[in-house]
């Protein structure tokens, strides 16, 4: 099967999935994060949306700082590695990213398919799993599944943005959805 590369439309969607309020539940709300999640009718895992203020960072400097996958090592102490695959076309790529898991769970890894589009005073990223030839599943991983995760940076003025994380993960492996979906409520404001 071949990737779908993202277009305008599916950048169009995925802003207004984090935007709206339609359909979204509350879970937390503390110190200028808020999480919000959406049960899903056609999936078994739900979306989970974060939102934070981020005073002092201007939009540009978020986009950079989550659009660079080297320097991500610095900021993201769940992650074990990521590197980059291939290039697809100027605004997307197929990557590789792997995390930890607490014990006694398996750590899990994604090959996605990762796609970005500044627009204005708007930023988006967005990416969701795809199967690579030469990236097979690795023993000692379980390979979790992106339905849909990303990002959107809104520019607030001339030092301050606004970050909004939506994401709908399947982590596969033998953990029970019902769990992974109340337990992703309480991590996801220390994402």
């Amino acid at each position: 099967m071949p990737v779908q590369i993202p277009d305008d439309s599916d950048f169009s969607s995925f802003k207004d999935q984090c935007l709206s309020s339609d359909g979204w539940i509350s879970r937390y709300n503390k110190a200028g994060v808020t999480v919000w999640c959406r049960e899903e009718e056609s999936r078994s895992v739900q979306k989970l949306k974060m939102r934070i203020v981020c005073k002092d960072v201007t939009a540009e400097t978020l986009y950079d700082v989550l659009h660079d996958t080297s320097y991500r090592r610095k900021w993201d102490t769940n992650m074990i590695d990521t590197y980059d695959i291939g290039r697809l076309t100027a605004n997307a790529d197929i990557g590789y990213y792997s995390w930890k898991c607490p014990s006694p769970l398996k750590n899990r890894d994604f090959v996605t398919m990762r796609s970005w589009l500044p627009l204005g005073s708007d930023y988006l990223i967005i990416n969701y799993s795809v199967k690579h030839p030469q990236h097979p599943p690795k023993k000692d991983y379980v390979r979790a599944v992106s339905l849909l995760t990303g990002y959107l940076i809104q520019s607030n003025g001339a030092n301050c943005s606004t970050l909004y994380y939506l994401t709908q993960v399947d982590p596969k492996g033998s953990l029970p959805k019902w769990v992974v979906n109340r337990v992703s409520q309480f991590v996801a404001p220390k994402v």
